[in-house]
């Protein structure tokens, strides 16, 4: 298959992936194998589809790499989060919600562990700004699968358990599925604010209001059965490495602690959900619409957020979620079309490509691959139909024992 922009779509062509709502991400508009039709691609530019996944001879070996059960893993935990929250009328969560929600993390889980190979290379979260139900559905997502990516720091991080209790991710997604549902009891300014992002004059009352939604969160959920450690990312998620975030904790400790935490006081699933929340509001919670992916994790990776989040998780995210992923048609710089074959974790702006003499061609064959870091003549200017040069990044060299063999710290469970 092949991500292409729907400028690039023609009558005639077949659908590769399932082609959802860009608001109702619940609602498939066309299943894979519909033949596109003039009409048809009109309809999809006009309710804002950009970009849609088509079948391609000459990339059918990496059809794998969609990884559609993860994207039906996904959708479950919308579901689950758009129906609660248009329910919530109170401020608790009950014990029978919340089995429903673990019983969806599980199941991505599951999905995340059997497409392993491929789960970091999806192509794109859930969209619509200011809906708390996607939202949290995308940091679910990509917190559970920093966790399993990073297993081995996560089981240091948290000495106190026995390795096959400290490895388990499903109190991460149930934390990271709901960290922001104290929103709920928001006025909407507030409810769709987010720190990484200017306060309209007419809304600066929005930022104080916002700043509460932790502790409504966290004592939503005083009654739910909720695993603590679930409970402490609704509380802690903006908290921050460098202990510059909030809450302060002193009230609610009753001055067990002063102010913020900081460092490895911040529990590792509030560390990974923070930088999760962020990562997906770059992508997503700009009031100017959805940002290239590239352009989200070259700011992520950026001055403006060091001291933000834990340098393993970090490092981890820039160089696992791909700036342009498996499948996706680009531009070189030359003006070739290419396909990108296979990522690359030391320069993600620069992955192994694939060039394609006419990609509305039905035949071809596996062509020779260009390896963008080996050529410095070479870089990508386009990703399905997206201008992207001035959103390249470097990162510095790969350091051993960074993500895959950290060294071990102390940590409560």
């Amino acid at each position: 298959m092949l991500l292409c922009s729907i400028d690039d779509l023609e009558p005639g062509m077949a659908v590769g992936g399932s082609v959802v709502h860009p608001g109702r991400p619940e609602t498939e508009l066309l299943r894979p194998g519909a033949v596109l039709e003039a009409v048809i691609i009109e309809r999809l530019r006009r309710i804002g589809i950009s970009q849609v996944w088509v079948q391609h001879d000459a990339t059918a070996d990496l059809d794998a790499a969609v990884a559609p059960q993860l994207s039906a893993a996904r959708t479950k935990i919308y579901r689950r989060l758009k129906e609660s929250f248009g329910k919530m009328a109170g401020a608790t969560i009950s014990a029978a919600a919340v089995h429903d929600y673990r019983m969806a993390i599980m199941d991505l889980v599951f999905q995340l562990i059997s497409s392993r190979k491929y789960a970091h290379l999806s192509h794109e979260l859930l969209g619509a700004r200011g809906q708390l139900f996607n939202h949290g559905a995308n940091v679910a997502f990509l917190s559970v699968l920093v966790g399993l990516e990073i297993e081995t720091y996560v089981v240091r991080q948290r000495p106190r358990l026995a390795p096959e209790h400290a490895r388990d991710v499903v109190p991460l997604g149930l934390g990271a599925m709901l960290h922001d549902i104290g929103k709920t009891q928001l006025d909407r300014p507030a409810r769709e604010h987010h720190e990484i992002h200017p306060v309209p004059e007419d809304e600066e009352d929005a930022e104080g209001a916002y700043r509460r939604h932790v502790e409504l969160g966290y004592t939503m959920l005083a009654e739910s059965r909720m695993p603590a450690t679930a409970r402490q990312i609704v509380l802690n998620h903006h908290q921050r490495f460098d202990g510059s975030g909030w809450p302060d904790l002193t009230t609610l400790t009753r001055g067990r602690r002063e102010g913020p935490q900081e460092e490895t006081e911040i529990h590792i699933f509030s560390r990974i959900v923070s930088a999760a929340n962020v990562l997906d509001n770059l992508l997503h919670g700009s009031p100017d619409g959805t940002s290239p992916t590239v352009a989200a994790l070259g700011e992520f990776a950026g001055q403006r957020f060091d001291g933000w989040f834990d340098p393993v998780v970090r490092d981890l995210v820039v160089r696992r979620i791909p700036p342009f992923p498996i499948g996706s048609l680009v531009v070189l710089c030359n003006g070739a079309r290419a396909v990108v074959v296979s990522p690359n974790f030391t320069q993600p702006c620069r992955p192994m490509v694939r060039p394609l003499p006419d990609t509305r061609a039905r035949g071809g064959g596996e062509l020779p691959t260009i390896d963008l870091e080996a050529r410095e003549d070479l870089h990508i200017v386009q990703c399905a139909g997206e201008a992207v040069e001035e959103h390249l990044f470097e990162l510095p060299p790969l350091k051993r024992r960074t993500w895959s063999q950290p060294p071990p710290l102390a940590e409560s469970a």
